[in-house]
């Protein structure tokens, strides 16, 4: 089966066992989807047969090592039936593939502003970032930066001075990106897709010094 029907198959099977829930919900004083009070039988068949259809899907398309496709049905199917634990641990699965696929180690340098990683960041993916070592900015620390005096901040920024931050470019007007703080580690579910760029938290970086090892890891996107 071709993506493209099996991406049909998906929102077939989502449209309807929507139409299921919303049945139960309006009709017959039956509770709603995944209530183990079901007891009618023809609605329990077509919850067995969703499933059926929706887990060989899934199937497929990790066969296929089209992680997003079977992300789609495993996310359907936990929004449909929360307590189903096939699914949770079938999306958890893929999860953790997502977010280790492509793998990246690069060099973020104290005295420098924005620096780009060559790493596209995919929308929807989960990324996971850790930083290692030690820099300078007034005294040494490391990715997670140094606390400063109220009275010595006068913008009394949330970001501690010296943090590792991080922003996904996803526009030409950088101005309007927020920046992130990362320290020496994150998970995170990718807002937008963009290249990620890198460095210190510091108004005036020039006079730093160090570096900090950066890894990062998710599913790539190609440029």
């Amino acid at each position: 089966m071709s993506p493209r029907y099996l991406s049909a198959a998906v929102v077939l099977l989502v449209v309807g066992f929507t139409s299921i829930a919303s049945a139960q919900r309006g009709g017959r004083g039956v509770r709603p989807t995944g209530d183990s009070s079901v007891t009618d039988p023809e609605l329990l068949g077509l919850h067995k047969e969703f499933v059926s259809k929706a887990e060989k899907l899934a199937a497929e398309y990790e066969r296929k090592k089209n992680l997003d496709g079977a992300r789609e049905v495993y996310e359907s199917m936990t929004r449909l039936i929360p307590e189903y634990e096939a699914a949770q641990l079938g999306l958890k699965r893929i999860l953790n593939a997502q977010s280790t696929q492509d793998r990246k180690v690069v060099e973020v340098q104290a005295n420098r502003d924005w620096q780009d990683t060559q790493i596209i960041i995919v929308k929807g993916n989960p990324v996971h970032i850790e930083a290692k070592g030690t820099w300078i900015v007034v005294n040494e620390t490391d990715a997670d930066g140094l606390v400063i005096p109220k009275e010595m901040d006068p913008k009394n920024n949330k970001i501690k001075l010296g943090t590792l931050i991080g922003m996904i470019v996803s526009q030409p007007d950088v101005s309007k990106l927020k920046p992130f703080p990362i320290g020496n580690g994150t998970d995170f579910i990718a807002p937008e897709t963009g290249r990620l760029v890198l460095r210190m938290f510091d108004v005036e970086p020039r006079d730093n010094k160090g570096s900090m090892s950066v890894l990062v890891q998710s599913t790539f996107g190609r440029p």
